[in-house]
């Protein structure tokens, strides 16, 4: 028998059964805060307004079932006996601190009301504790069941055995939490001061089940299959070093490999088959190139396939909404996935196929997998069709969800409008010119990035093809530091050091030496010798025909552009002309450059053609209206 994967009331495990530490395990350790948090979150759900289907979950539980005779006797030795094999033992891989914690929670609700075992059977349809058995420290089970307040508050120094310590200090710190901070909760939802009805609370939350309607703490319960029992220390080896993190991908591969899914017969899907397409997707998602056109700049996930299920989750959830309250269903799905402690996504597989058995089961999961492999290829289509790919990865940069299916034709005019929707916002002057605020930084990017796309668009819809080299590199574009950088330096004397202004105009002589008069040399070389470096630096500017504009127009559209911070930082504050030549020699090594970036260094904006040298106010102007000519569609109209 396979793992299995289980979601358990905390009610429905007060059954009496066993669980065993082991030794590889440390003892409970538990601080005063992590106990304070979970009893702080408990008692707000429990006095908090709730739906039928609400709940507090824990996080998950790693267990593994011993049922063979021989490995208990040998495990718990002179404390064996048949009732082990009656009511059930698991070796816990993870999550002993937090069974230990609700066990000392409950013992002390069932004292304080003046319980014993068989009167809690006779009052709560059978309720028993269940027990907890450390491989090494058989004492601690011990003192563990046997723990009471008057033991507590005896004034025992259990310092000499540090577990008997911490379980104490958890069993004394609930007593005082419940006086002080439990009261004050209560006081503040308007439950009165009553200590009886701070516990009653949490006790009546502690015995609910799935269906209880007063709500539940529940925990997503992952069996192990018994007979990978020999390899439970290495999973609390992953699990406690950080290689493994139980993500709703991987509870539901879980969920939809279970043996039982495929029992009857072959006829909806083999297991083999949904485990080989589960393998492929994860590899696809797993090349940046296709994941980087879905998911936005510096965006991923320990599963990536964690997107598609979270798609189909939203999908649902958006289902016969109307569309106005799209926004926010989404945002508050979105919060309830990034809670991890609630997996809302496994608990919607969950519910899918719960009470499902036989044929009934097998057609679930394999309509449910049917919706996951549509999905997917309907994302490697949109990623083999470079004007989809390119629309869509411009709209995940935006931060856009993903959009819904569609015919192809009606499908571009969509991506169109809603990258229109994301620029809404660029105000245009009465002659239709873009003005901008260098401070408006997501806005340039934007217009920046789109430029760049929808030129990528343009050559391939005249060509017709499906070339990947029209597909934009939204791998590289998140690999690399991209940001808005100014053409023509902005900070003209950013410059503070000497040793930067001599290295800065090393290199603009060099780059001007065929157009500086023997004079002007003469002149340089007197002023370095007397370190009028600025004075050198406005000459050479000069001579390159730089000249002083004003901040407006250097913070224009027409004199920014995207970059990668490598080669910003490679040319700093320099003359045209120098950020010239390192681009050509950047992109001569192989670096990318987006196509607009290259357009303006290669001077395919100076109409006249005459200097190549510099980036006048007149190449601002024509890049300016470039840009507008290439994106009015998708730009705000503008009174004319």
């Amino acid at each position: 028998m396979g793992n299995n994967i289980k979601q358990y009331a905390i009610g429905e495990i007060l059954d009496g059964r066993y669980f065993y530490i082991p030794a590889y395990q440390r003892g409970y350790r538990w601080t005063e805060k992590q106990v304070g948090d979970l009893l702080r979150d408990l008692l707000c759900f429990a006095n908090d307004s709730k739906s039928d289907e609400d709940f507090y979950c824990l996080q998950p539980i790693i267990a593994c079932p011993i049922t063979e005779e021989k490995k208990l006797k040998e495990l718990f030795k002179s404390v064996y006996d048949k009732n082990l094999l009656e009511k059930g033992v698991w070796e816990i891989i993870d999550g002993q601190q937090r069974l230990t914690t609700i066990f000392l929670l409950y013992k002390y609700l069932i004292a304080k009301k003046g319980w014993n075992a068989e009167t809690l059977k006779e009052e709560e349809d059978g309720k028993e504790l269940y027990h907890i058995f450390y491989a090494t420290r058989e004492d601690s089970a011990t003192f563990l069941e046997s723990l009471n307040l008057d033991i507590v508050k005896g004034g025992d120094d259990f310092k000499s055995n540090i577990d008997f310590y911490h379980m104490a200090s958890a069993f004394k710190l609930i007593d005082s939490w419940i006086k002080n901070e439990g009261k004050e909760i209560n006081q503040r939802y308007k439950l009165g001061g009553s200590l009886e009805t701070v516990r009653s609370s949490f006790f009546t939350l502690l015995n609910g089940m799935r269906d209880t309607k007063s709500g539940s703490v529940q925990v997503l319960w992952y069996e192990l299959s018994e007979n990978k029992s020999q390899s439970s220390i290495k999973e609390f080896q992953k699990i406690n070093t950080g290689k493994i993190r139980l993500t709703d991908a991987e509870l539901i591969k879980g969920l939809f490999l279970l043996n039982r899914n495929f029992e009857q017969s072959s006829k909806y899907i083999r297991q083999s088959t949904l485990a080989i397409e589960w393998e492929f997707i994860e590899n696809t998602l797993h090349a940046n190139n296709f994941w980087y056109f879905l998911q936005k700049k510096g965006t991923d996930m320990p599963n990536r396939i964690d997107l598609l299920f979270s798609l189909i989750y939203k999908i649902h959830k958006i289902k016969d909404s109307e569309e106005e309250r799209f926004s926010d269903i989404l945002k508050e799905a979105d919060n309830d996935i990034l809670d991890t402690r609630k997996s809302v996504i496994f608990r919607y597989y969950c519910d899918m196929f719960e009470g499902k058995q036989g044929e009934e089961l097998q057609i679930a999961v394999a309509e449910a997998w049917k919706e996951v492999m549509t999905l997917f290829r309907t994302l490697d289509d949109w990623f083999y069709t470079p004007a989809t790919y390119n629309y869509i990865g411009l709209l995940s940069q935006c931060g856009d969800h993903m959009p819904e299916n569609a015919t192809q034709e009606d499908f571009i005019d969509y991506l169109k409008d809603r990258i229109k929707f994301y620029l809404r916002s660029i105000e245009r002057d009465e002659e239709g010119k873009i003005v901008t605020s260098y401070k408006d930084r997501k806005n340039i990017y934007r217009i920046l990035l789109t430029l760049n796309i929808h030129l990528l668009n343009v050559q391939n819809s005249k060509l017709k093809s499906e070339s990947d080299i029209y597909k934009f590199p939204f791998d590289v574009l998140n690999a690399q530091d991209w940001d808005i950088e100014h053409i023509d330096s902005f900070h003209t004397n950013a410059l503070k050091k000497d040793e930067l202004k001599r290295e800065w105009i090393e290199t603009a002589r060099s780059d001007r030496k065929d157009f500086l008069s023997v004079q002007e040399q003469q002149e340089i070389d007197q002023k370095l010798e007397n370190k009028e470096y600025d004075t050198v630096i406005d000459l050479l500017k000069k001579n390159a025909g730089e000249t002083e504009m004003d901040e407006e127009i250097k913070n224009s559209i027409g004199n920014l552009t995207l970059l990668d911070a490598e080669t910003n930082r490679s040319y700093g504050n320099s003359l045209f002309c120098t950020k010239r030549r390192i681009i050509i020699d950047r992109i001569k090594q192989g670096v990318f450059i987006p196509a607009a970036t290259q357009y303006i260094f290669s001077k395919f904006y100076d109409d006249k053609g005459t200097n190549r040298s510099i980036w006048a106010k007149e190449d601002m102007e024509s890049y300016h209206k470039y840009i507008i000519c290439m994106l009015n569609e998708y730009l705000p109209e503008y009174n004319q």
